[in-house]
């Protein structure tokens, strides 16, 4: 077994692809590069795709929190140290740190992953020995994750999302990280044009598999806030708040 690692680093560059019109980093962008880090940092220590066919296990996204102190530039190089915990009622809590040049943090993520069987669909709340002792006994750092509980008649409906070809990845679902995709782009101009993400929360609750389409609902709460949901054969299949502040 490979060396325990409690934390790892990897350096990002906003590619200026990943910027918008004003040249700041998408917030799926930000998803991306946390979610390859992840990916890195479990290959290193032994929890590759051959493990997982092994055990019949797959780690699945739960849910997640972002929290912006300043919206990274296109061009800059970032370095992010992501610490993930050992299960801890069937969930690993990690933590990933984005630093600028300065070494000044820019955005903080706490995401929450589980491990289920791939053939039962299940969560194992009991994980295989092999990922039993990776990760520290514990990252004393979370973002507040909850999220308001609103009724589809409280919200406004902007139509039908599919699980298409580009935005599926190789679980053959649509990819954790192009639901901020969908939720951004149905965020109006003119908030774009006047304010920045300070915060995002999201609930996984469903996968969406490719070709599948789900129903998009948004409202707009106070203190510059948007709710939206995602509903697929009656129940949802995510829940999610972007927060902005105003420049």
């Amino acid at each position: 077994m490979p060396e325990k690692q409690t934390t790892y680093t990897e350096k990002f560059t906003v590619y200026r692809t990943d910027g918008d019109h004003l040249g700041n980093v998408k917030l799926g962008a930000l998803l991306r590069y946390a979610q390859q880090i992840a990916t890195t940092h479990a290959e290193a220590v032994g929890l590759n795709d051959a493990l997982y066919r092994k055990t019949h296990t797959a780690y699945v996204l739960a849910k997640l929190a972002l929290h912006v102190n300043r919206l990274p530039r296109v061009d800059e190089e970032l370095t992010l140290v992501t610490q993930p915990e050992r299960c801890k009622r069937a969930v690993n809590k990690r933590i990933t740190h984005f630093y600028d040049a300065s070494g000044a943090e820019v955005v903080t993520m706490d995401s929450r992953w589980v491990l289920i069987d791939t053939e039962k669909r299940m969560i194992l709340r009991k994980h295989p020995p092999q990922f039993a002792d990776q990760w520290a006994e514990d990252v004393p750092i979370e973002l507040p994750m909850k999220l308001p509980r609103l009724a589809p008649e409280d919200c406004e409906t902007l139509g039908t999302q599919t699980a298409t070809y580009s935005r599926c990845d190789m679980n053959g679902h649509l990819n954790n990280t192009r639901y901020a995709d969908i939720v951004c782009d149905a965020v109006p101009w003119e908030v774009w044009d006047t304010a920045q993400i300070r915060d995002f929360t999201i609930s996984y609750h469903r996968e969406v598999p490719r070709g599948e389409n789900f129903t998009l609902r948004r409202a707009a709460l106070p203190d510059n806030q948007f709710y939206f949901d995602g509903e697929r054969e009656g129940k949802s299949a995510f829940e999610a708040v972007v927060t902005f502040k105003t420049l």
